[in-house]
């Protein structure tokens, strides 16, 4: 599966936008309900636990701040399909992660729109705005 064209044509059929950075990375601007829209970083990279070629997609919920509920937050990572909560670059992101191999077209759409989705929820639940 060539990740950029799937996440490309995914980003077609819902109307958002795609750019692509390099052979490694893109980004696509997810379309959500009511006007909003959530940015999703796709990234093809070897695993570093594993050697294997992997993609992974990711969104930025907030920036990390000692007051976040880790505890809620890990907790609320048994309740999702694809996606996990991680901390990088000081800010508290949404992530799902596959073996590029083993990965079906209708999982890497589903893993984009649930990390948009997630995103965007726990940004507004948690800040009470829409930045990213």
């Amino acid at each position: 599966m060539n990740l950029i064209n799937t996440v490309k044509q995914y980003a077609d059929q819902i109307g958002g936008q795609f750019t692509d950075y390099d052979h490694t990375k893109s980004v696509i601007v997810v379309p959500l309900d009511a006007s909003r829209f959530q940015t999703v970083l796709a990234i093809s990279q070897k695993s570093p636990v594993s050697g294997r070629d992997q993609a992974i997609f990711t969104s930025k919920v907030c920036e990390f701040s000692p007051g976040l509920d880790l505890k809620m937050l890990m907790e609320q990572n048994g309740n999702f399909d694809y996606s996990k909560f991680v901390v990088e670059d000081g800010y508290l992101k949404v992530e799902a992660s596959c073996l590029s191999s083993s990965a079906s077209e209708v999982q890497v759409k589903e893993m984009i729109q649930e990390v948009a989705q997630l995103a965007d929820h726990y940004e507004y639940k948690l800040t009470g705005q829409d930045v990213h």
